[in-house]
């Protein structure tokens, strides 16, 4: 009963904790709204701001608190407003080698492609020295519904990015994943949904020294990453968690893992 209690105490503090952050966040950005009439936020008061963005907002910095600064505010909370609104994206939090895992292959430290390498040192330095990711580029994930009711990603940005969070640690990414042709929100999908990886047209030669196949067209093959309830976690619907999701974030001992 003591323990019980204990962690009861322990998780009301943490939610107080992540309310007063995201208070603070969108008060922030309120005010820096004030007279920008590109502001996603300009017409918003401080309580219709928390009602709709604060619940997503507060899911993030239990998760991590550090996620809030990977972003500008305005750019974090544009990302999340086509849910917020009722639209078909989903804002979810998945691991970054996930989402390296799923977009298609780079060759990050090839002979040729230092380039590449170098690009992702840039980007973790800018995290470690609290430089945002630029305004309008969150990373996103395009996934489509395939005949076979599996899914697969047809289209990725964010991949330096999350190659840069991965190799520095971070345990999550937020990633906004976009339904393709005909697919649903992915929350409408059932959690053993297996998910593929993207394809890419890639020299057989370069694909070789990845540890990769290409086909005769030179494109790699789709690799089943996972199934969908233990690749992601949703944060909800604005103030009212969607009918069908997955998981809220999990708590405690759950870990990683979605629960259904």
């Amino acid at each position: 009963m003591v323990l019980l209690l204990q962690e009861l105490y322990l998780l009301w503090v943490k939610k107080m904790a992540s309310s007063k952050i995201v208070k603070s966040f969108l008060k922030n950005l309120l005010a820096k709204s004030e007279g920008d009439t590109d502001s996603i936020l300009r017409n918003y008061t401080e309580q219709q701001a928390i009602k709709e963005y604060g619940p997503m907002l507060e899911n993030m910095v239990k998760a991590d608190p550090r996620l809030l600064d990977l972003y500008t505010p305005e750019g974090l909370v544009r990302s999340i407003y086509n849910q917020v609104a009722g639209g078909d994206q989903r804002e979810v939090l998945m691991a970054p080698k996930t989402f390296v895992d799923l977009a298609a292959p780079m060759p990050t430290d090839i002979e040729g492609f230092e380039y590449i390498r170098d690009v992702i040192e840039k980007k973790k330095k800018d995290i470690q020295q609290g430089i945002p990711r630029e305004l309008y580029r969150e990373p996103e994930l395009g996934m489509r519904l395939d005949d076979d009711n599996s899914v697969f990603i047809n289209m990725h940005d964010g991949r330096h990015f999350n190659t840069a969070l991965k190799e520095l640690g971070y345990p999550y990414s937020k990633v906004t994943v976009v339904p393709q042709y005909r697919t649903p929100p992915i929350d409408e999908l059932p959690p053993s949904t297996p998910v593929y990886s993207e394809t890419s047209t890639i020299d057989p030669e370069i694909a070789e020294q990845m540890g990769i196949k290409t086909d005769k067209y030179k494109e790699t093959e789709r690799q089943k990453v996972g199934v969908l309830g233990e690749l992601v976690k949703f944060l909800g619907l604005g103030s009212v968690a969607a009918p069908g999701v997955l998981s809220q974030l999990p708590s405690g001992d759950e870990g990683g893992k979605v629960v259904e």
